[in-house]
């Protein structure tokens, strides 16, 4: 499997030569404090700290392992009922969804004929690109939820419905009907026309390529595992884009906060926890489907350490990395609070996500405990050397903190960064890939 993963990214061509250096060397974990501080934040999504023990354990997740040596790591406890688009809002804010506004997947306001996937309008509390922008520095968002249409920032951001739209038939791409419609996923929009080429296209990925996420080939031919086969090439299509967006943006647009979003663990999660745990699932599973994808979630994870070590090295040695999700992952009957036969959508997930953070000024070896998602923000916050706002539900993990860090920037509090203006609007922005995202959530169980 290690030798695909490295066949799968040079597929997108990294260009690590670029910058030429590891933040950390190894056995410097505090460094020498050098520069004005960076942060690097990875959201993976439903990445579980249970299975991602075990896969250290095992020798099979080479990066996280580092993270743990080097810097800090544990549990990162999520917010039932554990939906995404909430959590990841309360990551980026700080605050509850009380708070920010964000609930869960759709909005149906009794004004729309249908209900509408939730849009950044929205969000009722400031979002770390909006704190960031009004002290005057730079961040670039890729793939975020609740990120349509984009916000205007010093920097940039690729809206999650970005990555959607790329999905539209590539002869589109170059027409002005399909860019006027692409317009509202980017700021700033003039990024877009430099976009499209950094797309991994599932139609363009041959097997070899995703052969290493099976348990055998000797099925390519039954309709079944084509259809399966088709799904994890465009899960795994579409986290190499951002992959690929990411090591772009960093070369061309730096900023002092980049933060990169990958969903294809949670995906894996959904559509192949059937056939690694069958006995879990109440219906009919052809063997040829277990056999074939029982190893599949596992070795996505190793995918996704691969992608994690590959952002490490674009890191400049100023910069701290964090990598956190918004759940764990507990399966079709996993969760000790569940009641019935097999769950689906976010029933499935559980609290124990994962948070690893690894740079100058932090503590190494250093076991993580009592952290929360709220606690991202502030900490981004303080690891910047701006001051965390006492309105915020979160605390900064100072505990991971070497004391001459804290000496350096020690963390400073203001009352609020909200202005107090109302949210822009009351009703979802729809976005051109609505019917996409409606149907997708309906086939992962989010909705019926």
């Amino acid at each position: 499997m290690k030798k695909s993963i490295l066949v799968l990214l040079g597929l997108i061509a990294i260009a690590v030569a670029v910058v030429g250096f590891r933040p950390w060397s190894d056995g410097d974990t505090a460094g020498s404090l050098p520069g004005e501080p960076r942060v690097l934040l990875i959201g993976v999504d439903g990445m579980d700290w249970e299975r991602v023990e075990r896969l250290i354990a095992e020798g099979r997740l080479p990066n996280l392992a580092r993270f743990q040596r080097e810097g800090a790591a544990g549990v990162l406890r999520s917010i039932a009922p554990y939906r995404s688009p909430s959590i990841w809002t309360s990551i980026a804010t700080g605050k509850t969804e009380e708070k920010h506004g964000v609930e869960g997947f759709l909005v149906d306001r009794g004004h729309t004929a249908i209900a509408t996937p939730v849009s950044s309008n929205l969000r009722r509390a400031k979002a770390l690109w909006q704190i960031l922008n009004a002290a005057g520095r730079t961040s670039g968002f890729i793939g975020w939820l609740v990120t349509w249409p984009a916000e205007e920032v010093d920097g940039y951001i690729v809206s999650s419905s970005f990555f959607r739209m790329l999905e539209w038939d590539r002869r589109e791409t170059e027409n002005q009907t399909h860019a006027g419609r692409m317009a509202r996923a980017v700021y700033p929009p003039e990024l877009l026309g430099e976009m499209a080429e950094f797309r991994v296209a599932a139609d363009s990925v041959p097997i070899d390529d995703v052969a290493g996420y099976l348990g055998t080939t000797d099925h390519l031919d039954d309709a079944e595992v084509q259809s399966l086969l088709a799904e994890i090439t465009r899960i795994h299509a579409s986290d190499l884009t951002k992959l690929a967006l990411a090591e772009h943006l960093t070369r061309t647009t730096p900023t002092d906060l980049v933060a990169v979003y990958f969903r294809g663990v949670d995906l894996a999660c959904h559509t192949f926890w059937r056939h690694m745990e069958p006995e879990t699932w109440p219906w009919e599973l052809s063997p040829e489907t277990v056999e074939t994808f029982a190893p599949a979630i596992d070795r996505y994870y190793e995918q996704t350490d691969a992608i994690i070590g590959e952002l490490v090295e674009l890191s400049d040695e100023s910069t701290t990395v964090i990598v956190c999700s918004d759940h764990g992952f507990a399966g079709h009957s996993g969760r000790a609070d569940f009641e019935g036969e097999a769950a689906t959508g976010f029933d499935m997930h559980r609290e124990e996500g994962v948070v690893f953070v690894m740079g100058p000024g932090i503590a190494g070896g250093f076991d993580v405990a009592d952290a929360t998602v709220l606690d991202i923000a502030p900490t981004v916050l303080a690891l910047l050397g701006l001051p965390v706002g006492r309105d915020m539900d979160g605390r900064v993990l100072t505990e991971i903190m070497e004391p001459a860090l804290l000496e350096l920037r020690p963390v400073a509090e203001i009352a609020t960064y909200e202005s107090g203006d109302a949210p822009e609007g009351e009703e979802p922005i729809p976005s051109p890939v609505d019917d996409e995202i409606r149907e997708q959530l309906r086939s992962l169980g989010y909705i019926e």
